[in-house]
């Protein structure tokens, strides 16, 4: 094995230095895309930039949605429809945190819109332009139950 010259040994100094400062500079792109492998926090205020702000509320977006596609199968049996149905109102109070604190740092204030998104899909009866249900419309509207519960697919004939 031989020694490397005097010159790369500087360059990897240099390049181990320059690469420490970018991970420390929260502004960095560096810095970014470590944090993007970061947990959502378990509390939105915890989150301090608006683009991780909205890139955990399309995380949650996601999740509320494979959970919604999952409870559509009524053979699941009722103890895993209820979990399942649970699992997506607790996704949906996070979402409604996580839409609060994007309005904090600045965003879009996303509750706004889906509440006037609601009070349009109302008016229209639930059905999307082409006479069926909308499917979008199914998730937000759901069945409301006390408080801001909502029943969603199969858990609606619970």
């Amino acid at each position: 094995a031989t020694m490397a010259r005097p010159e790369e040994k500087a360059q990897a100094m240099l390049n181990k230095w320059v690469r420490m400062r970018e991970e420390s500079d929260p502004t960095s792109k560096l810095s970014r895309m470590s944090a993007r492998r970061e947990k959502r926090p378990f509390l939105a205020s915890h989150c301090e930039h608006l683009a991780d702000a909205e890139r955990f509320r399309r995380q949650i977006i996601g999740e509320i949605s494979d959970g919604i596609k999952k409870i559509q199968n009524a053979g699941l049996g009722e103890h895993a429809i209820r979990d399942l149905n649970d699992g997506i109102n607790k996704l949906m109070r996070e979402k409604y945190h996580w839409n609060r604190r994007i309005k904090e740092l600045g965003g879009t204030d996303h509750n706004k819109e889906e509440r006037k998104a609601m009070l349009l899909a109302e008016k229209e009866g639930g059905t999307a332009a082409d006479g069926g249900e909308d499917p979008q419309l199914a998730i937000g509207l759901g069945l409301k139950g006390s408080g801001g519960y909502r029943y969603f697919g199969a858990a609606k004939d619970l």
